[in-house]
C-alpha cells in the first residue's frame, strides 16, 4: 500500500439470502482524492457503503483504512466521516448541542466540543440557525448539518451518500467547495454516491460504475467520457431568417452531419467528427462567415458523464 493510500479494498464480497449484491469489488482511494461511485439502483452502492462504514462486514475480502484492517472495526470508525442518504436527527435538541454531544462522543471536554460545533455551524452556513431546534430546520439545513457531523473528528476518509441532496444551485456549489477543501486541505479521501452526475463530473477526479454487483468501469471523468464512441455537437445560432441558408452551407461540407434544432428556429446542431475535430469546426465558421451570416453564438458541447453512464450499464446488461 502507498503511504498516500488512504483506503484500499481487495475483493468485496456479499450476498443476501442467497442474492449476490457485491461481488470482488477492488479499489483504492488517495489522500485528497474524491472518488465517485455509480451505478443503477441495485448496483451494490449501498452495500460497498455499508462494509466501508463497518455496518456490515464482507462475506469475503478485506480493506484497509491507511494501516488499519476492517476487522478492527471500532478503530475504523474513529477515523471515518460517514452521511447516510437518510439519517435521522433528535429533532428536540438545537444544531449546536447536536454537534457537540457528537463532539464528545469522539472524545472532546465539553469546552473542546462546543468550540467544534461552533466552527462547523459558521463553514456550514447554519452560525444563525445553531441555538435553533433542529425540528425548525429545513431539510436543505438538516443536510448541511448532517455534513457538518461527518467532519467532527477530522476523519481521513469521507463517505457521502448524495451530500448535495435537497440543495438549490447556490448550496450545491458552496457544498462541493467545502468537499473540495477537506480533500485538499485536510489530505482526507472520499467516497461519493449520487445521482446527480453533473456533480460528480464537477468534483470527482476518479469514477468506479459498479452494475448488478460488479465494478464495470473504472478511471478519470475524461477517460470514463472517451470510452463512448459519440461524437461532440456544436450548436450554432444565427438570425432566423437566415436558418435555412445556414443549414444549406453547413450541409454542403460532405465531413459533417448538420440539421435544424427542432425546438429552435435560429439554431443548428451539428456532429463534429472524432478526427480532425478542431479544423472542421474552422471550416465550419469560415464557410458560414464568406456566406455573409453572422454568428450570434457558437457553443462545443463535448460528451456527458451522463452519456458515458448509460452506455456502459446498457453494455453490461445486454
Amino acid at each position: 500500500m502507498s503511504k498516500n493510500t488512504i483506503l484500499r479494498a481487495k475483493g468485496l464480497s456479499k450476498s443476501y439470502n442467497g442474492v449476490e449484491a457485491l461481488r470482488d469489488f477492488s479499489f483504492e482511494i488517495g489522500a485528497g482524492e474524491i472518488v465517485g461511485l455509480l451505478g443503477p439502483n441495485g448496483a451494490g452502492k449501498t452495500t460497498a457503503m455499508r462494509i466501508l462504514s463497518t455496518i456490515f462486514p464482507p462475506d469475503e475480502g478485506e480493506f484497509w483504512l491507511m494501516d488499519t484492517p476492517n476487522m478492527r472495526a471500532e478503530e475504523i470508525r474513529a477515523k471515518i466521516g460517514v452521511l447516510p442518504e437518510s439519517m435521522g436527527f433528535p429533532s428536540y435538541m438545537s444544531g449546536e448541542a447536536y454537534l457537540s454531544y457528537i463532539g464528545k462522543l469522539y472524545g472532546k471536554s465539553a469546552e473542546e466540543a462546543k468550540k467544534k460545533a461552533e466552527e462547523l455551524l459558521a463553514l456550514f452556513g447554519l452560525e444563525d440557525a445553531g441555538s435553533k431546534r433542529i425540528a425548525a430546520y429545513s431539510r436543505g439545513m438538516r443536510q448541511r448539518l448532517g455534513i457538518a457531523r461527518t467532519f467532527v473528528h477530522e476523519p481521513r476518509l469521507l463517505l457521502l451518500d448524495e451530500p448535495t441532496l435537497g440543495f438549490d444551485p447556490k448550496g450545491q456549489r458552496e457544498m462541493l467547495q467545502v468537499i473540495r477543501d477537506a480533500a485538499e486541505l485536510q489530505g482526507a479521501a472520499v467516497l461519493l454516491c449520487s445521482h446527480l452526475l453533473e456533480v460528480v463530473d464537477e468534483i470527482c477526479d476518479r469514477v468506479l460504475i459498479l452494475n448488478k454487483g460488479r465494478l464495470v468501469s473504472a478511471g478519470t471523468v475524461d477517460e470514463i467520457k472517451a470510452k463512448v464512441p459519440s461524437a461532440p455537437i456544436c450548436r450554432i445560432r444565427v438570425d432566423a431568417g437566415v436558418l435555412s441558408t445556414a443549414l444549406q452551407t453547413v450541409a454542403s461540407l460532405s465531413t459533417v452531419e448538420a440539421q435544424a434544432n427542432p425546438k429552435r428556429d435560429d439554431e443548428i446542431q451539428v456532429a463534429i467528427p472524432v478526427q480532425n475535430g478542431e479544423a472542421t469546426v474552422n471550416h465550419i465558421l469560415y464557410s458560414l462567415i464568406q456566406a455573409n451570416i453572422k454568428i450570434e453564438s457558437f457553443n462545443r458541447e463535448s460528451v456527458r458523464l451522463s452519456d458515458a453512464f448509460l452506455t456502459m450499464i446498457e453494455e453490461a446488461q445486454a
